[in-house]
Order: structure tokens, then sequence, then C-alpha cells
């Protein structure tokens, strides 16, 4: 048999240079009566002469000496040799990626074994007619051809297998089914190979010889230990029958399939029946057989209905039980409907999916008869927006009696990018009523309502929060994010005339609020009870000299700058526009005296307090007062705290004190 691809790798050799030793081998007997060498077990070598090159030399047969073909036997590595003419052949040897003698020789084998056979055919027939594989292919089809035969020679099978099926497609010259053949073998495809190797022979006439015949007949009858034919009966015709991924044939399949020994990946497929696939391991008899049956995919559900004991369950027009039912329902969409005497039909769509339970619980309504009038009621809280049931609406009439909201409308608002509420609607009796509207967080109000029998009744309005007045407003509930801009007064002591000395500073300077002046600009985050600023000052202003202790040649008055950066925290405590502060300061000073002392960051730790006003919702005054201790102030010299008062505006955007400003409170009613 051929060697296969992984022996064939495994055998180190010069592919020309084995190819000159085969010339020399005298294979013209039998191969069953004489002995024969196989790489792969043992047997007996026919010597080579001494004259045949080894790997790396380059033999040449002389010009003028008969040119041989040589085509492999069917089995045990024998060659048969065919004489095609004189000419000179040169022989270049390379290190071949078959590591073996004879996986050499079956590659020069394959790739030439048409044209042999071809040769071969000539010797028995008249020379006139004898071509060549070579010779007849032309085009493409030869190009196909030469290609296959160097993929081949390279160890890729696979590729070689490409071309010369693109060769014979082209070409229709059966002699290429024998490469063909081989390709398949070295692949280990036996079923292939012998399916090929038929063709081989169906199609050979007037190419092949009786020799090529019975070689063919021969190697098909040596790999057929190798298969298993295999009978697929499939209970749905027109199913497609694949093997390892490759199409058989289509049922009914009238003939056997061959098939390889080993594990075979078997797959049925039919469009609407679900794919059959079984790996089936081949081997140890004879023939098998492969019994298919196909099932049906069914798409469907199952839908289950809980309704009241007399009402009468359809699906999709056709009656399916009463109270309860459970059944096999086709996938997709589906008019249920559910009806009982005295009662308002239930209708709607279920959409089941393949595979899927869906149960619906269906509530009957009972009717009243007449059917009585509408109130409908749009109430807000704290605002104008409406308040549903799932916001805690209750509407009660005439006293403790609840009404059962029918339905609520709804809409989409685009402002707030969510459906919001556009009235709830409450079946009473005709007549003069008195509603009374509840919603948590605000006060309930009541008003008359009269319900025309036939038009029914609106309600509309807005319910007061019932947030103490003290904490509500703009302060009340602020709108959190503050910026502000103030006036800022900075005073380098607490002590009289505001004296104080650094370190470093030979003598004290004072000032009072305004020995620097400037401005602050901050931002902060305001709650109800908390609050939190961060804020950065500068001023400038003039210093006074008070102490004339050293010789130093100083000013007795000194421009000044400062700077100042803090963090506040406060606890607030609103009454509706005004909001009282009180907390710790931390934060960064720097205070420069011209010509007496550069100033240096020093930190400051201290207290603040602060009073806000705010009439307008976004808007507001403030006022603070603050006193730090700062590291390099020094208390020599009368030097005490520093400290700094601040006026300003601030701009705090607040949407439920416009909201709330801007909604008239109470319950109006009307009809339409």
């Amino acid at each position: 048999m051929w060697p296969t691809a992984a022996k064939q790798r495994r055998r180190g050799c010069g592919g020309q240079q084995f190819a000159d030793e085969l010339l020399t081998q005298d294979t013209r007997s039998p191969p069953d009566s004489a002995p024969s060498y196989h790489p792969s077990r043992g047997g007996t070598r026919h010597p080579a002469p001494k004259s045949v090159g080894f790997w790396g030399t380059t033999p040449t047969v002389s010009a003028g000496a008969p040119r041989f073909h040589f085509i492999g036997g069917y089995r045990s590595g024998t060659f048969k040799l065919v004489q095609s003419g004189p000419e000179s052949l040169p022989v270049t040897h390379g290190k071949c990626r078959l590591r073996k003698l004879g996986a050499c020789a079956w590659i020069a084998l394959s790739v030439i074994s048409a044209e042999v056979r071809a040769g071969e055919s000539a010797r028995h027939a008249k020379p006139a007619v004898a071509k060549s594989l070579a010779e007849s292919l032309t085009g493409e089809a030869r190009a196909d051809y030469e290609a296959g035969k160097v993929l081949a020679s390279d160890g890729d099978f696979a590729g070689a297998l490409i071309k010369w099926e693109s060769a014979y497609e082209q070409s229709k010259d059966p002699r290429l089914l024998w490469n063909v053949a081989f390709c398949d073998k070295n692949m280990r495809h036996y079923s292939r190979v012998i399916a090929t190797l038929e063709r081989y022979l169906s199609e050979g006439a007037g190419y092949l010889s009786a020799k090529d015949r019975k070689d063919a007949e021969d190697l098909i009858s040596t790999i057929k230990p190798f298969t298993i034919d295999a009978t697929f009966t499939v209970s749905e015709a027109g199913a497609q029958v694949f093997v390892d991924d490759a199409v058989v044939g289509v049922t009914p399949l009238t003939a056997k399939v061959v098939l390889d020994i080993g594990e075979r990946r078997i797959r049925v497929v039919k469009e609407g029946y679900k794919p059959f696939e079984k790996n089936l391991p081949v081997g140890g008899s004879a023939s098998v057989v492969v019994d298919v049956k196909l099932e049906k995919e069914l798409h469907e559900g199952r839908l289950g209905v809980n309704a009241p004991a007399n009402a009468v369950i359809e699906v999709d027009q056709k009656p399916m039980g009463t109270g309860k039912i459970d059944v096999t329902i086709g996938a997709g969409g589906h008019q249920l409907r559910v009806t009982a005497p005295g009662t308002r039909p239930y209708q709607t769509e279920v959409v089941i999916q393949d595979r899927e339970t869906r149960v619906v619980e269906v509530m009957l309504e009972k009717l009243a008869e007449p059917e009585k009038p509408k109130i409908r009621v749009a109430v807000g809280c704290d605002g104008s927006e409406p308040r549903g049931p799932d916001d805690g609406l209750v509407v009660y009439l005439d006293g403790p009696e609840v009404l059962t909201p029918a339905n609520v409308k709804k809409r989409w608002s685009d402002e707030l990018g969510r459906n919001v509420v556009t009235y709830v609607e409450y079946a009473t009796a005709p007549g003069v009523h008195r509603l009374r509207a509840r919603v948590p967080d605000c006060e309930s109000l009541e008003t008359p309502v009269t319900v025309d029998p036939v038009k029914g009744a609106d309600v509309t309005g807005a319910l007061p929060s019932d947030t103490p007045l003290l904490f509500r407003g703009p302060e009340g509930a602020p709108g959190h994010l503050r910026l502000g801009l103030d006036a800022w007064l900075f005073r380098p002591s607490l002590k009289q005339g505001g004296v104080f000395q650094m370190k470093d500073m030979p003598e004290s300077y004072g000032g009072g609020y305004g020995a620097a002046a400037g401005f602050a600009l901050g931002v902060g985050y305001v709650s109800r009870w908390f609050g939190m600023f961060l804020q950065t000052a500068r001023g400038t202003g003039t210093l006074h000299r008070a102490s004339f202790d050293s010789n130093y040649a100083l000013p007795s008055d000194a421009s000044a700058t400062a700077y100042a950066t803090t963090l506040r925290l406060g606890f607030r405590v609103p009454f509706n526009v005004v909001a009282l502060n009180l907390g710790p300061e931390i934060g960064m000073l720097e205070l420069d005296v011209a010509r007496v002392r550069t100033g240096k960051v020093q930190g400051m730790l201290g207290t603040w307090a602060g009073l806000d006003i705010q009439p307008l919702c976004d808007w507001g005054a403030r006022a603070s007062f603050d006193v730090a201790a700062a590291t390099d102030m020094s208390m020599n010299h009368g030097g005490g705290p520093v400290s700094s008062l601040q006026f300003g505006l601030f701009w705090e955007p607040n949407a439920r004190c416009r909201r709330e400003r801007s909604t008239e409170f109470g319950l109006r009613s009307g009809g339409r």
C-alpha cells in the first residue's frame, strides 16, 4: 500500500536520487512472485548499482540513453519501468521533507503515474496514436497538473488533490484520476480511493492498457479490507446524508455507501426536521446498517389560562374550555378571549415562543347596568403634575368610601423623558358628591362635584406640601448647587488695632477690616441641613507700623496683599427664605507685606458663621464672618487670630421652588 503522509515525513532522502535508484531495479516480475522491499515492513531490497548517486550528489543519465517513467505497484512497493525514448536526463538532488526512502518513491510514483500509464498504453498500441498525459493537457489543465506534481513532491497531498481535480474537470482525462486516488490514499480516505479508481476504470476506455486495469483492480482489492459497506435507511425522502461533513447523497440511497474504518461522523438533514447526528464506530464487520428516524421540528409551546369557573375560553375564535385550560399551541401570536355572563369580555394577544409555557391569569370585570359615568381626577402634589394610584393617590367619595380607579390615562412627556399621568378615571353614580383627594407628603383637600349621567365630571388642581412652612421655600428645599461672588474684607488680627507680627518680621504692623480688601469666588453644595463651600479670595490694602523695637529701616505704611483659600463645612437651620449657617473651616493663607516680609503660605484652622437670604427661587444674598488661627502668626507684640467679613450674592437654580410658586393650590371641579 502507499505509505502515509506521516510516514513519508519521517523518511529523509533525496527525491530524485531515490528515483534514479528505482531505475536500476528489476521490477518487471509479478509482485507476488518475487520478493519486494517496502520501507515499513521486512523484505528483500534490490541492490542499487554503485554508479547510482547518493544524497548530496548530482548523477546524470547519459545523453542518448532511454528515458524511463515508472508506475508504482499496487502493493509491496514494486515498480514498473516504461521506456519513452532517448533523452538527456539531468537529475538534481535535494533533501526531501519526506524522510524515508519508500515515501519519496511513492511521491515520484503519483506525480508521473498518469504519464507512465499513457506510455504503457503507447507500448501496446500504435506509436502514432500514443500520447503522454503531459502532452495531452493544455492551458489551465496543464498548469494545474504541473502544480499538483510540485505540491505532492512536497507532501502537500490536500493541495495536490485540489490541483489534479481541477485539471481533471477541465480536461476530463481519466488518467488524472490515478493521481487523485493517490492523494486520497495518503490522506487515508480509502473509500474515496475505491470510488475514484472505479471511475478511473469506467472512464479509461481508450486510455488504459489491460495491465493498467489489472493494477487498479488489484489496488481496489488491497484497500477494500480497510473499508466497510454501509446501508442507510432514512425515514424521510429528500434528506441529505453527510459522512465526515462530505455529502454522499440524497435519500433514498439505493446504493451502499463505502465508509473508511474508524469513527465516522454521520449527519442527516432535511428542512423542517431536526438534524440527526451520530458518531459511528466503523470496523469489525463486513457491512453496517445505519437506521435514521428524522423527527419533525415542532414550533410550539404551552398556554395555560386561569379564569372564573363559568368563563368560556377561546383561542383564535376556537372554544378551548371553561374555567381553566392547559393546551399545546403553535408558536406565534394568538387571540385570547374570555367571556362570562354579566361581565366585561376579556381579550388580548398572547405570544408563545418555542418550548415556552405561559400562564395567563384572567379577572373578569362585572358589568354595571347602565354603565356608571366617570369622574376624571387630575390632581398634583406640591406641583401641577397629576399623580396616579402608583404615586399613592387615593380618592374618597362622600366620606370614607374609597373609589376604585377604572382607568389611568397617560401621555409621553418630552421634557421629563417618561410617561406622565393625564388623569385617573373613577366610576360613580350620577349626582352631587363630596370628593376628597389625598397623596403622601401633601395635605388632603376636598371639593363638591356634580357628576353628569353622560359626561361625568372633572376634578383638577394641586395639593400643597405638608412640610412645615419654615422648611419649604428656596432655603427649606434648596437647589443644591450654589455659585457665589462676595466682597472680602481681611483683618490680620482681632487685637485692638489689628496689630500682628508674623515669623521673621522684625516689627509689628496693624490694620482693621479692609487692611486687605478684595473679592471671594466660591462654589458649594447645599442641602436642607448641611452645606459645604470652597472659596478663594484675594485682597490688597495698607498696613501701619505698630512698633519700633529694632534698628531696621522699615516703612511706616506698607502695602499688603492677602490670598486665602478655605473649605467651609456648616450646619444649616432653614426658615423658608432665610437660613443660618455655622461650622468649622480649614484653609491656607498668604500675607505679603511690601518691603517688610515676603508672603509665605501658612495653614489656617478656624470657625465661621453666615446668614443666607433668598427671596427669589434662583438668587440670594449672603453675609459671613470667620475667625482662624494661622500657623505663622505670632502673639508677640499684641498679635491674634486672623478674621474676615464677606458680603455677596449667589446663584442657586431651584426648579422645585419655581414649580411650587407657579402652582395654584386647591381643587376645582367641572364638566366637559
